[in-house]
């Protein structure tokens, strides 16, 4: 049960001496609730002598009220170190796993690892938020109370004070039965959690797919499968809990039974005073009870410890970049060299080598899954290469933290994410610290400022998880402008306008142009009319370049561009014949 606080104030980090104060003040919160208890003795004691008098009255009652002050300033003090400390020590938390979610590598997030992840921030820190620091001040106030009461009885009377001690030593194994269980049961409900959200986020994000095929009974077979199973090991890990629990009950009132039995029978037989007999009898009721409330928290200490395990694994995935050191860039060409890649067994680039100059546009065209988008991700370091090397301005990108290479990096992408959020501020995302009239400037360069003042709250609109709310040309646009205001000097784009309406197209293809004005740019094509003024096309097959030069260099010769190129040529005089009966 100890464990739980050692790993507590291991994670609280700096705040630790706090939560040790709490617990220095928690010794003295336990001397002052038992002074009760004493003064109880003594009118006893005065009662039996036949000398109670109405000072003696007035002096217990006065030194009754100031234990009862102090025990409340007590508990007020170790509350106020051990909330707060709680509420800041899980803000830095999650802060933290914030900061390496976004240096993890993507394979990671491919891996079946979004269910858990999304169980641990969402679920784990919130039940260890709410309920460490309330369990720890039981834990830790209960162990000194039983201590102080047991050395308490031990002075009175040595006998009575082995019959606690005893009791407590019997009571703490059976409470390490019932930790044994809380290890085994406590991980099975976590994984089963963890389980149900990844099929709750994967039913709320196929939702569409679902309805569009009629498919909402089948879809949610798997859903309801996994609720059914959730509740099932709930109330399985409840059950398993009764057993070792009663025990435990049990064990104190075996303990309580024995003090008042063994109280009554030194008295009567002359060799403990009957004061202390009836002392004895009335605290008999109250000595085990702190130690009780230890053993009603061992099933929240025992989903604690789970919640805590799966927040440890997340923190001890290795980061990225590790290794990486904040390295300034002073010019921003990209250059493969040899490069060979690989989703875990699925090879997607072999031997890949080129060079985009500074402040020149390579465009990459070739069939879905020949690894374009694949070069765009390896250049901002999502994954890291198995062979070769990927270097941003003469250095290699494996050198770098995340931070000092995505600063130089914008991404514009055809699968647009907004946040849930004001536009102002989804536009700022760019750039934090921009001004409302820089965000107006970009904004009119992007080609999205006029529809934005026509909606109700203009640049103070709210705009729907995922950008919802919005047309996909009208997130394609405020992604846009996002990304101007970043002006970072390297562009990675997958061509905006391969998915949306002639009208939107023109507005997004001016919009870029402002973006990627004496920029480092990488298009992924789509349209190959977009790339006519590439510096360089490179024609990429099952993962190799075999291809490369400008776009009339390419049309000279035969080979894959100009299959492209007159096949949309082709496809621009296709049209729908009436049919003829």
């Amino acid at each position: 049960m100890l464990s739980i606080v050692k790993r507590l104030l291991k994670l609280s980090g700096d705040s630790s001496n706090r939560l040790k104060t709490a617990f220095v003040i928690s010794i003295f919160e336990g001397v002052f609730s038992k002074v009760p208890f004493l003064l109880v003795l003594y009118v006893l004691i005065k009662i039996v002598d036949g000398s109670i008098a109405m000072q003696d009255a007035y002096f217990v009652g006065a030194l009754i009220f100031i234990s009862i002050v102090l025990t409340a300033v007590s508990r007020r003090l170790v509350d106020g170190f051990q909330s707060g400390t709680g509420y800041e020590i899980f803000s830095k938390e999650r802060m933290k796993i914030g900061d390496r979610l976004k240096r993890f590598p993507m394979g990671y997030f491919s891996e079946g690892n979004i269910g858990n992840v999304t169980a641990v921030v969402t679920s784990d820190l919130v039940f260890i938020e709410e309920h460490s620091m309330h369990t720890l001040s039981k834990i830790v106030s209960g162990y000194i109370s039983t201590v102080l009461s047991a050395i308490l009885l031990t002075v009175i009377d040595y006998r009575i004070g082995i019959i606690s001690i005893l009791t407590v030593i019997l009571g703490n194994l059976a409470l390490k039965k019932v930790q044994r269980v809380g290890i085994t049961h406590s991980s099975i409900r976590q994984e089963s959690q963890s389980k149900l959200v990844g099929a709750v986020l994967e039913y709320v994000n196929g939702i569409s797919v679902i309805k569009s095929f009629n498919m909402v009974g089948e879809g949610a077979k798997k859903i309801n499968s996994e609720f059914k199973r959730f509740r099932d090991v709930s109330i399985d890990f409840e059950e398993k809990f009764i057993p070792p629990m009663l025990s435990f009950e049990n064990c104190f009132s075996l303990g309580i039974g024995l003090i008042v039995l063994t109280a009554s029978y030194l008295a009567f037989n002359k060799s403990l005073d009957i004061s202390f007999m009836l002392m004895m009898t009335i605290f008999a009721f109250q000595i085990f009870t702190p130690f009780k409330v230890v053993g009603g928290v061992a099933t929240l200490v025992r989903i604690m410890e789970t919640c805590l395990n799966r927040y440890e694994e997340i923190n001890n995935v290795s980061i990225i970049d590790e290794d990486g050191k904040d390295i300034i860039l002073t010019n921003f060409d990209i250059e493969f060299k040899n490069v060979t890649f690989a989703y875990e067994e699925e090879k997607v680039l072999n031997n890949v080598s080129f060079k985009v100059p500074e402040r020149s546009m390579t465009a990459l065209v070739g069939k879905s899954g020949c690894g374009k988008t694949t070069i765009a991700n390896l250049v901002a370091r999502f994954w890291d290469v198995q062979k070769g090397e990927v270097r941003v301005g003469g250095h290699n990108v494996k050198e770098m933290t995340c931070d000092s290479l995505l600063k130089n990096i914008s991404m514009v992408f055809q699968n647009v994410y907004l946040f849930h959020d004001t536009i102002l501020n989804n536009i700022k995302f760019g750039n934090p610290d921009a001004s409302l009239e820089e965000v107006i400037e970009v904004c009119k360069k992007a080609r999205c400022h006029k529809f934005i003042m026509k909606l109700e709250k203009g640049y103070d609109t709210l705009v729907g998880e995922g950008g919802s709310t919005l047309s996909g040309g009208e997130k394609q646009r405020i992604s846009i402008a996002r990304a101007i205001l970043k002006d970072a000097p390297i562009i990675l784009l997958d061509e905006a306008t391969a998915s949306v309406d002639p009208d939107n197209e023109e507005h997004i293809q001016m919009a870029i142009t402002e973006l990627v004005k004496n920029k480092t740019l990488i298009v992924i094509a789509h349209r190959l009319s977009t790339i006519k003024s590439a510096d360089q096309i490179l024609v990429i097959d099952e993962g190799k370049i075999i291809q490369k030069g400008t776009h009339d260099e390419l049309l000279e010769k035969k080979g894959l561009y100009n299959d492209f190129w007159q096949r949309r040529l082709k496809a621009r005089s296709w049209k729908i014949d009436k049919a003829i009966n």
